[in-house]
């Protein structure tokens, strides 16, 4: 069973993917439809009205789907940490105020939004999940982006030397760090129960923790890996990966998430020149084309998209798609135009900071296991995540073909980046 199942995954996420490809979407798209194909709102109703009475996907024989997606996650979690670590001061001062203010407005207006649907959503959606914990989660999934979907896009378009794309992609790190701030503090908030002295021990301790994780991490990162030669990498990596483990099972036993751990762990191991290549040469081939398909379909086995016969929820997915697509456009494209961007550099960034995709799936799929969001509200984020990206390589490519003298010239008229 277990074989045919991968069979299946792999299959389906390498036909829809290039598909995808092939139409001018990324690719990631397809392989999120693949794995939404695969659950329970077409594989099973398809095979029913053929007649075909198949435990593929059942609940009994998908138990490694859940332990490999769980691995897929920690990996990722640590890949998108080597990418989010500080620039250094690489960049200008100008650059970073214009990347903070895109950040702040992407990340503050379509939280408010998430967190005043969410606000009405509860009582229909969710009445028996803690209001508080759902609210500020709706708010937060709302405002991520997806910084590895992003930079595939803008490596496919070809458009990562217009500067608008550097400063919108300093953003978008700035826009996942918050994000993730601000999930492990409703995690732990949910955890205790609100009970803010709890709260307020637990984050001190927590504090000294993470300090002196900090601290002896640097130590070893910057003493010993930071200092060897690409020849050596080899040597280190199953040291890498040791620490990289242990990180994502202490953070898991500290009520807060694997992937939280990895993505410290992540940003740790930036510290170490050239190592973010090596981990893709070895070991990002093997996620991207065989864990994150799994991940994908596991989040497809916990959708269930019956909207369409159901105008309650049809009607809260166009609410939370309309919120979701406005609010990060417009935070975005608002925060560009307070930083002195053009009218169509403003309109790009916008258009990039709205790639969800993986990174929501990530936070959704973590909301669901903590028992943060229902599984309704996991299926119609789920699909808004994949419509919302979607519309992101279409957008991005009409407006650098709409105008593209608009892109030629500094991306910020009014102040000089150069």
């Amino acid at each position: 069973m277990f074989t045919i199942q991968l069979l299946a995954i792999l299959l389906l996420s390498q036909l829809l993917g290039g598909l995808a490809q092939r139409i001018g979407q990324c690719r990631v798209v397809g392989e999120i439809t693949a794995g939404i194909l695969l659950g329970p709102t077409f594989l099973q109703p398809l095979l029913q009205s053929m007649g075909v009475q198949s435990s593929l996907f059942a609940a009994e024989h998908i138990g490694w789907i859940g332990t490999l997606a769980e691995l897929a996650l920690v990996l990722l979690m640590f890949e998108v940490g080597m990418h989010i670590a500080p620039d250094n001061g690489r960049h200008s001062r100008q650059e970073n105020q214009a990347a903070l203010k895109i950040a702040a407005a992407g990340l503050v207006l379509p939280f408010i939004a998430g967190t005043i649907v969410a606000w009405y959503a509860h009582p229909v959606l969710a009445p028996s999940f803690d209001q508080w914990s759902f609210i500020v989660f709706c708010g937060i999934a709302l405002a991520v982006s997806a910084l590895p979907v992003m930079i595939r896009i803008v490596e496919d378009l070809g458009i990562s030397d217009l500067p608008a794309v550097a400063v919108t992609l300093r953003a978008a790190v700035l826009t996942d760090i918050a994000g993730w701030l601000a999930l492990g503090a409703v995690i732990v908030f949910s955890a205790f129960h609100h009970d803010l002295k709890l709260v307020a021990l637990f984050g001190f301790c927590l504090l000294l923790g993470v300090a002196s994780y900090v601290a002896l991490s640097l130590q070893w990162v910057e003493r010993v890996l930071a200092r060897a030669k690409a020849d050596e990498y080899p040597r280190h990596l199953p040291w890498v990966l040791c620490y990289l483990l242990a990180s994502a099972w202490i953070t898991m036993h500290l009520q807060l998430h694997a992937g939280i751990g990895a993505l410290l762990a992540g940003a740790m191991i930036s510290r170490a020149p050239g190592f973010a290549s090596y981990w893709d040469r070895q070991i990002g081939g093997f996620l991207r084309i065989f864990l994150l398909p799994v991940f994908f379909a596991s989040a497809g086995l916990k959708t269930s998209l019956s909207t369409a016969g159901n105008a309650l929820e049809l009607k809260w997915l166009l609410i939370f798609l309309v919120a979701a697509f406005v609010s990060k456009f417009f935070g975005a494209y608002l925060g560009a135009r307070r930083s002195g961007f053009s009218y169509q550099d403003s309109t790009l960034t916008g258009a990039l900071m709205n790639t969800r995709g993986l990174m929501e799936l990530v936070v959704l799929s973590i909301g669901l296991e903590l028992q943060l969001i229902s599984p309704t509200v996991y299926s119609l984020l789920v699909t808004v995540a994949l419509i919302v990206t979607a519309t992101t390589t279409p957008l991005v490519r009409r407006v650098t073909q709409r105008a593209p003298r608009a892109f030629a010239r500094p991306a910020i008229a009014e102040k000089n980046f150069n």
